[in-house]
């Protein structure tokens, strides 16, 4: 027979003690763990089952304020907003059960949860990445822009090397259980091209090694689509329209003749009139691309004047003296007839050029708006830059604007004023904090519809 010791190194632990073997344990782990996929399920089902009686309409006027991509089908809708509703109820449930030591009673006090005290917004780039550190009561604790690479680089130990110490040293780390970290979703393709740039190589690169390094910490991450936080902000413009309702007017294209529903019919007995030769549908659309980027083009000089007049207003607040405007001539000077002749491709770089010029403009625009009204909430009332600085901040601005609710503006560190002031790329600033208060916004959000079409399975689980 075989010494103790020798069996010891041969076998198992639970072959040569009394420890039980994993088997005699495996029964009772499969019954925890079918109870858990029964409840899981019943508790989908219970969501889906509530979402379902909704109307389409309904449906996407939640997902809209949860900041979630919207489907065509109802079907789809209804099963993405349970996938949803379901693991934001597990997340908050989490969260509650790592701040106290007993389940909740009622879900409402754990939908409360999903919520963090803190989040740390990341506009992703290799040459200009921004990030905003804010609290769930609106105040910025940290907002800065950060030069990660002077070029880009495709050297994975360079960029692993870069991407470790930005986290290391300068991001703000918080337990998961208190802060969440959202990062802007990267594109695949720039401008709708077939070919990918360099530029959005090395950003997808930084974008899956700040996940990386980030998971390592421990840290909850979710990822933010732009295009939706552009959207929640009102930011994109298609057609060179001021509001939303006119572009949903002028978005079907002009039609040069009658259609056949109002087209009058001619009186019988006579001839028929000589039908005018109708326009080709190519040229048609030159036309209508060309009067959309006359118009954008203005609208973006306007954008510019107000732009320049808001930091010039916040210079004063500050006690600087007014800035020098930018030159915006070069945005106008073009009319329909010379754009026409382009072709349609250029037409359409153009026009999506021009509509990134509007949305980067806006965003600096608001972020301006409340950089102005802090200075007007902070600064002495004798203040003449601070009566201008209260003007232009409340002047036609809508309460669906503020970022924490009507007239609530944001409270910003001491200096974060002046360095916006001073800070000459400031649209990455301005992305990743509007990134951060629509975040907060679309939480808030969630957290009434999981009061109103969440699971009560799941917390009795948890409570369990």
């Amino acid at each position: 027979m075989l010494a103790a010791g020798r069996r010891s190194r041969l076998w198992p632990r639970w072959a040569v003690s009394g420890v039980a073997p994993p088997g005699a344990l495996l029964g009772s782990r499969r019954a925890s763990s079918t109870a858990s996929e029964a409840a899981t399920a019943a508790a989908l089902l219970e969501i889906s089952g509530g979402l379902s009686k909704l109307k389409a309409a309904e449906l996407n006027g939640i997902m809209r304020q949860c900041g979630l991509a919207q489907g065509s089908v109802k079907a789809h809708k209804v099963e993405a907003l349970s996938a949803f509703v379901w693991t934001s109820q597990q997340l908050a449930l989490r969260r509650y059960l790592s701040q106290h030591k007993r389940a909740p009673r009622k879900c409402s006090t754990a939908h409360g949860a999903l919520v963090p005290e803190e989040v740390v917004s990341v506009d992703i780039g290799f040459r200009n990445l921004a990030f905003a550190h804010v609290s769930r009561e609106g105040r910025v604790l940290a907002w800065q822009r950060v030069e990660l690479l002077k070029e880009a680089t495709f050297e994975p130990w360079a960029l692993a090397a870069v991407v470790e110490a930005f986290v290391r040293d300068t991001l703000p780390v918080r337990p998961a259980a208190q802060c969440t970290y959202i990062i802007e979703h990267q594109r695949f393709r720039s401008q709708g091209s077939a070919n990918v740039t360099n530029s959005v190589m090395v950003n997808n690169l930084i974008e899956a090694l700040l996940y990386s390094c980030l998971r390592h910490v421990g840290a909850h991450i979710e990822a933010v689509n732009p295009t939706l936080v552009s959207i929640h902000w009102r930011l994109p413009d298609a057609w060179g329209l001021p509001d939303a309702a006119a572009a949903e007017d002028d978005a079907a294209p002009e039609v040069v003749e009658a259609t056949p529903a109002t087209k009058p019919k001619e009186p019988r007995g006579r001839p028929a009139a000589a039908k005018p030769r109708a326009a080709p549908r190519g040229a048609e659309k030159d036309r209508e691309l060309a009067q959309a980027i006359v118009r954008m083009d203005q609208l973006l000089k306007e954008q510019k004047r107000a732009t320049a007049s808001q930091q010039d207003a916040i210079g004063l607040a500050l006690g600087r003296p007014a800035s020098r405007r930018r030159d915006t001539r070069a945005a106008a000077g073009r009319d329909a007839d010379e754009l026409q002749g382009k072709g349609s491709k250029q037409l359409g770089t153009l026009r999506d050029l021009r509509r990134r010029l509007i949305k980067k403009e806006r965003s600096i625009s608001l972020v301006q708006t409340w950089v102005m009204a802090f200075l007007a909430a902070t600064a002495a009332p004798t203040s003449s830059g601070v009566a201008a600085a209260t003007q232009l901040a409340t002047e036609r601005f809508p309460d669906s604007m503020w970022p924490f609710g009507a007239r609530q503006h944001m409270v910003f560190a001491a200096g974060m004023s002046e360095m916006f002031y001073q800070e000459k790329k400031k649209d990455d600033l301005c992305d990743c904090i509007i990134q951060a208060a629509a975040w907060y916004r679309w939480q808030h959000s969630a957290a009434e519809v999981l009061d109103a079409h969440g699971s009560a399975q799941l917390i009795q689980a948890g409570r369990k």
